[in-house]
């Protein structure tokens, strides 16, 4: 449960929640908050689980909000998925952790077993030489594409069942390319702009498996910064910060 050499607590939400990081390595930024806060789903006994869940921040924080959901993580890198377990326990949250490979979930679970899947994949595209660091595999698709996520989710997910994703709106197309692909149904947008004047550069997404084409529903942009140089959160990102769990 202790903090190694390389590793720092970072408080959270105000200091609601306490998470183990990595000084230099992969360390969990805005996405993940903004992702966990477009889930809306019933607080009911039912099932989700964050594929690569990183420090378990999303889960986290779903936690902290659903009390009746029976939580499930899955990650690849041994250093994260250590963080993550201690980070569930650091937080008093109930959640079941799998170190495994989200392109091998056959091995790891049954089919059609979840009623949500949630997770901010690594979707940015590698260079010809990049280095397998806990970082760029974080970031970047080296062992696993936006496309396996789909794939992995499409496997878990009950018909009817209900996935959570952000993307980098450069890739947004290709991205419901994949869920139609799996039978998933988009269904819930919400474009995320730095500022009011910039364009968005991610794009949040609902959709169902089995779902019927039509009824979408494209909410309003969600702005992160009145001023992105002072760092000042507009006040709805203010009050995601202040009042997430509540």
């Amino acid at each position: 449960m202790g903090i190694r050499e390389e590793e720092t607590l970072t408080p959270f939400l105000r200091g609601k929640i306490k998470i183990i990081q990595s000084k230099e390595g992969y360390r969990f930024n805005i996405d993940s908050l903004l992702l966990a806060s477009f889930v809306k789903i019933t607080d009911r006994p039912s099932k989700l689980i964050d594929l690569g869940t990183g420090s378990g921040i999303i889960l986290i924080l779903l936690g902290l909000k659903y009390k009746k959901v029976q939580l499930y993580g899955v990650e690849l890198q041994e250093s994260l998925f250590s963080q993550a377990w201690r980070n569930i326990n650091l937080n008093n949250i109930k959640a079941q952790l799998f170190k495994g490979d989200i392109r091998e979930i056959k091995r790891i679970f049954r089919p059609e077993n979840f009623d949500y899947v949630v997770f901010n994949p690594p979707y940015h595209q590698p260079p010809s030489q990049v280095e397998k660091t806990e970082k760029n595999v974080a970031r970047f698709e080296i062992e696993g594409k936006i496309k396996d996520f789909v794939k992995a989710s499409s496997f878990l997910l009950k018909n009817g069942g209900k996935l959570f994703a952000i993307v980098p709106s450069s890739r947004f197309s290709e991205f419901i390319t994949y869920l139609i692909e799996q039978n998933i149904q988009p269904k819930r947008y919400r474009a995320i702009h730095p500022t009011i004047t910039e364009n968005a550069t991610h794009i949040l997404v609902e959709g169902i498996k089995g779902g019927k084409t039509g009824g979408e529903t494209v909410e309003k942009p969600l702005i992160v910064y009145e001023d992105s140089y002072k760092k000042i959160y507009t006040p709805e990102v203010e009050f995601i910060l202040e009042k997430f769990c509540e």
